[in-house]
């Protein structure tokens, strides 16, 4: 019966792949044992808790490359490969299979007669599949390399000792294509076919097979028991364990920090100073990052001249694990300050990342631990801390300015101050931006005529604290707990469906960091709002009222943060004609941050272009009039860029002038 054909002309060196197979995985094995001891330094444990989700995430992310093909090209390369290798992988387990158990032990082929064709066409469509993916992986790194690539001696030759394991098992199964001249099988066949015509008249047919087998044998075994040690591990440590054991929290939601107090008191530090302080998945992360460059690519820090590179940062870390200097501190003997204080905490890496690296994480740790020090600390942000633990905002603005800001909203008849007892549709977290800021003030006055109109019930906070965003971007962990606790015994106070808020940074900080400390509040943003009032008719208008050119401005917390992309763009066509709302080449997911997250809008790292001058640049790249903006921030960094050539408006600002304008 037609079958695999097991050890042609090399049974008697048959012996020599269980031999290899044993020394090629003792190799592997130790090289996991290696990796747990790099990971697991405090006698932590990993948790397989919500075992269903962390399930999904190492399907959806690590077997079906789900964020691999964000960009097509490199992503189909790699499907390419991995499609092709997983065929292969499979077909070799079935052989094996067969020649060690089923055929052995018990006379059975597992593929025999059609089945075999079947075996055959598979191997023959993997294995192609996998040499042009590497194909066009040279290519690209030969003519197309980004920038931020690493190009290194060890790239190319892995790249190559897969090619000659793909070539060198094409060219066995040719010569066993010849051995064993089958007409039936080769449509299936059709490589095996090709080159079986190639050594048709060449002698000594049988040395060659041997010598080709040696090769491919020991390379294909060897390989997979030095992953551990090779560029290749990212498939086990990135695509299986990290993606498995990514958080289960939102990826916006900073870990807490448990018994904070305690740690204070004890004189200790809340973040990181060592290696031995961050956590064992951090650590994982690490050794997880496969040089894609995709992060750093994205980063706007990294774009404008800044220090920070997270791909750099992974790799620096993984070396410091490598030179085994876990209980140094770090800064500034080993890592400069400044990779760490560029950090906008914009989110590009993390949602670039098709392995789920969390780079962000560790850059906040490190800020813990600095600022819990009190060294290597911007002088600024020890300002903004100082700040908020005086004034309740990181300004350092008089409370009483607030009172009176307030006291004009409630004499325009825009909203009342919220009284225990009353029951309300919304309470209006105004923030420190749209209550201190002169222009972001009109945030907050545009807001409520908006809402007059709609016929809410809406109050404010007769008191308001910081939300503690600042706080804990800043690495001021004490601080922002403090916070938490004052701000959620304010709102316990009052009865309110859902706390409205037109800061992406506070709807985020509300949204996923306060559940942490067990203060859970329906929060919405004004986007969302605005957008739920226009389509239940609460809010009408006349559509294409402004007949100016605008653009939108996707902010990292309320878009790439926490998926809100159409909310605000649907509030725009309601007051502009759709050929005069315009994109820039950095828009939703892929939006560039304005540069004032992480703390940036409270200081600024003299190195490099602005970031804020870049996203302005690609504002005015196309023509718009009007550059729309959903969050207080992104308002402050880029009017300040933007001089008389656009202006820069909250989407309800532009929203309240149409209303205004309706007659």
């Amino acid at each position: 019966m037609i079958g695999i054909e097991h050890f042609l002309y090399v049974e008697d060196i048959e012996i020599l792949v269980y031999i290899f197979t044993v020394i090629s995985g003792a190799i592997f094995i130790y090289g996991l044992y290696r990796s747990y001891r790099r990971w697991f330094r405090k006698g932590e444990k990993p948790s397989f808790d919500n075992f269903w989700t962390r399930l999904y995430n190492l399907v959806k992310y690590g077997l079906l490359q789900r964020k691999v093909v964000y960009r097509p090209f490199e992503g189909s390369m790699h499907l390419l490969i991995y499609i092709g290798f997983i065929i292969l992988f499979i077909g070799t387990l079935i052989r094996a299979f067969e020649a060690d158990i089923t055929l052995k032990f018990l006379g059975y082929r597992v593929v025999s007669g059609s089945s075999y064709l079947i075996y055959k066409l598979f191997l023959n469509i993997g294995g192609l599949l996998a040499i042009i993916g590497i194909i066009i992986a040279f290519i690209r790194r030969i003519f197309l390399k980004s920038e931020n690539l690493p190009d290194t001696l060890s790239d190319y030759l892995l790249l190559l000792l897969l090619l000659i394991i793909l070539i060198t098992g094409f060219v066995l199964d040719g010569i066993s294509t010849l051995a064993y001249r089958y007409e039936w099988v080769n449509n299936y066949d059709f490589i095996g076919l090709y080159i079986a015509d190639l050594f048709k008249n060449v002698e000594n047919i049988e040395i060659i097979y041997r010598v080709t087998w040696l090769i491919h044998m020991a390379l294909a075994i060897f390989s997979v028991g030095f992953i551990p040690y090779t560029k290749l591990y990212h498939i086990i440590v990135g695509g299986i364990l990290n993606t498995f054991f990514s958080r289960n929290y939102h990826p916006a939601a900073f870990k807490k920090i448990e018994n904070i107090d305690e740690i204070i008191e004890k004189g200790e530090t809340p973040g990181a100073l060592t290696l031995n302080d961050l956590s064992w998945k951090e650590r994982m992360d690490y050794d997880a990052c496969i040089k894609c460059a995709r992060c750093t690519d994205n980063c706007p820090a990294a774009s404008s001249g800044k220090p920070l590179s997270p791909m750099d940062l992974m790799l620096k870390m993984r070396s410091f694990i490598d030179q085994g200097i876990y209980n140094k501190e770090l800064i500034p003997d080993y890592l400069d300050k400044d990779i760490i204080w560029s950090c906008v905490t914009c989110g590009a890496c993390v949602y670039q990342c098709p392995l789920l690296i969390h780079h962000v994480e560790t850059i906040l740790d490190f800020r813990r631990g600095l600022i819990g020090k009190g060294e290597n600390v911007p002088e600024e942000l020890l300002e903004v801390s100082y700040n908020l633990m005086r004034y309740g905002n990181p300004m350092g603005n008089d409370p009483i300015n607030r009172e009176e800001f307030i006291k004009e909203l409630v004499d325009e008849g825009l909203v009342e101050i919220a009284e225990e007892g009353s029951e309300y549709d919304y309470i209006y977290w105004i923030g420190c931006q749209s209550t201190y800021d002169p222009a972001d003030k009109e945030i907050a006055r545009s807001l409520l005529k908006i809402l007059k109109k709609a016929g809410l019930k809406i109050a404010v906070l007769p008191e308001e604290n910081c939300c503690g965003e600042p706080a804990r971007r800043i690495g001021d962990e004490l601080m922002f707990s403090e916070l938490v606790k004052m701000n959620g015994e304010i709102l316990s106070k009052y009865k309110f469906k859902r706390l409205v808020v037109n800061c992406p940074h506070g709807y985020n900080i509300f949204k996923h960091e306060y559940p942490l400390y067990g203060v859970k509040i329906e929060v919405i943003h004004h986007t969302q709002l605005l957008n739920e009032l226009i389509r239940k008719g609460l809010v009408k208008l006349d559509g294409g009222k402004i007949d100016k050119k605008i653009t939108y401005h996707d902010p990292c917390y309320l878009g790439r943060w926490n998926n809100i992309f159409d909310e605000p763009r649907n509030i725009l066509k309601e007051v502009v004609k759709n050929e005069y709302l315009v994109e820039m080449r950095h828009n939703r997911e892929r939006s560039f941050c304005c540069g004032g997250g992480g703390g940036h809008l409270f200081f600024d790292i003299k190195i490099g272009e602005r970031i804020s001058k870049i996203r302005m640049n690609e504002a005015l790249e196309t023509g718009a009039s009007i550059l729309a903006v959903a969050c207080p921030y992104c308002k402050i960094m880029l009017h300040s860029e933007a001089g008389e050539k656009i202006k820069v408006m909250d989407i309800s600002e532009i929203l309240a002038e149409a209303l205004t304008e309706k007659k």
